[in-house]
């Protein structure tokens, strides 16, 4: 199984001969594309070659860019193009033809030093610095790049870096990002005898195994309402128009900074979480299960209540329920776990005491969250119940065999809680009461 990583670069202040030339061929290259993107739209064109084929000749005679140029700018118009009419037919293309915003030079392994990869220099003050060439119309161009630990720690854990790599300019700073993408293979691992399930909710993703129970407060459902709120009273007070429905120019500003602040939070929480998750379950030699995820489950679930909950949903689709098991099933990979999914349906209507079916709760309980058996009186906290039910699930699991449970012992031997949003190494901390345990 492979997998990927992109990492950036950014350059030292370029010297304005550099940027120039840099520069001269970045608005070609801009031109070009913005024409072949719309052609690719307009024609329906799905194949670089096939475009290339149409308009290389021509290119050539109206333009003066290296050869190779043609080539990435024709991927990089259909990419878009793909992308662009994908949209259209779901219905959620928000203009006529593609709008070109961020552009990208793409560098295909002959413009820049790809063979001689890598290449560092030494500065006065021990600073090591990457060193690509890049061809431009003046010439072949030397871009100084500063590597970072991430990109040093990738390098020399055996990742081999792409052919392809992307350049983005900040004309302001007078400098290059440099986009490089690593992969590395990693063998497919066979599951495990023990396995250590994961409900990932709002506020809190719990996870265990027959033995302990942890609950981690994420409070994701917290962070989304608060942005929600703020995107919205942006909304309210930057409206311009006759029926003041359009942002203004400041509070699209406004909006999409909030809006990158949130996903930015988010993100960074769900990674860290899923490393600290696969390091538990890689020291206890443990399978992961994970739910299998509906398509627009945030819908489905929101369908049967009531419309001053509709707030629900947005917090619902804003968790980012998807990415999180994607950090987790990538992180697992690289860490040598193996991950299955299951069918989550009714997993905390399922007293896992004595199987107990379809138990509704009522309001009070559902507030509390917590599961309540009318049939022997099992209570729990309805996401441990749903951790616990994840497990009899699977179909490999010890507990899908086990008879009911005859006493009213509780499965749970512990529980731990911590909050992630204030300690950053709380699973350091689960981690470190099980060995006490």
């Amino acid at each position: 199984m492979k997998l990927t990583r992109t990492v950036v670069l950014e350059s030292l202040p370029l010297t304005r001969r550099k940027f120039e030339a840099i520069k001269e061929v970045y608005d070609e290259y801009s031109a070009i594309l913005e024409f072949l993107t719309d052609y690719a739209v307009e024609n329906r064109v799905k194949s670089h070659l096939k475009l290339r084929k149409l308009f290389y000749g021509k290119l050539k005679e109206e333009y003066d860019l290296p050869t190779h140029y043609y080539y990435t700018v024709c991927q990089d118009a259909v990419t878009r193009a793909k992308s662009f009419l994908e949209l259209k037919k779901k219905g959620r293309a928000g203009t006529e033809k593609p709008v070109v915003r961020k552009i990208s030079l793409w560098l295909d392994d002959v413009l820049w030093d790809y063979k001689r990869f890598p290449q560092f220099n030494t500065l006065k003050d021990g600073r090591k610095i990457l060193v690509i060439g890049l061809t431009t119309k003046r010439g072949r161009v030397k871009l100084p790049l500063k590597p970072h630990k991430l990109f040093f720690k990738y390098l020399n854990e055996g990742w081999k870096v792409k052919a392809g790599v992307k350049l983005h300019i900040v004309e302001k700073e007078r400098k290059v990002l440099a986009y490089f993408v690593f992969e590395k293979e990693f063998d497919e691992r066979e599951l495990t005898g023990n396995f250590l399930s994961v409900d990932y909710n709002a506020d809190n993703v719990s996870f265990g195994t027959g033995e302990f129970l942890i609950q981690v407060q994420t409070e994701l459902g917290r962070l989304t309402r608060f942005y929600s709120s703020v995107r919205k009273g942006i909304q309210e007070s930057h409206s311009v128009g006759w029926n003041r429905k359009l942002p203004s120019t400041r509070g699209k500003e406004l909006l999409r900074k909030f809006g990158r602040r949130k996903m930015s939070r988010r993100i960074d929480l769900q990674r860290k979480l899923a490393k600290r998750l696969v390091e538990v379950a890689k020291e206890l030699n443990t399978t992961i299960v994970l739910e299998v995820v509906p398509k627009n489950f945030n819908q489905k679930v929101t369908k049967r209540r009531r419309k001053s909950e509709k707030r629900l949903r947005d917090t619902l689709h804003n968790i980012g329920m998807n990415g999180f098991q994607r950090f987790v099933l990538e992180k697992a990979i690289e860490y040598g776990v193996p991950v299955v999914f299951v069918n989550p349906s009714y997993s905390s209507q399922v007293c896992p005491h004595c199987g107990a079916f379809k138990v509704k709760p009522d309001d009070d309980a559902l507030r509390r969250r917590v599961f309540e058996c009318p049939v022997c009186g099992f209570s729990l906290d309805r996401d441990f119940v749903a951790v616990l039910n994840l497990l009899g699930l699977f179909p490999f699991s010890p507990k899908a065999c086990e008879p009911p449970v005859e006493d009213s012992v509780s499965p749970v031997m512990l529980v731990v809680e911590a909050n992630l949003l204030h300690h950053k190494n709380s699973l350091v901390v689960v981690s470190e009461c099980l060995q006490r345990k």
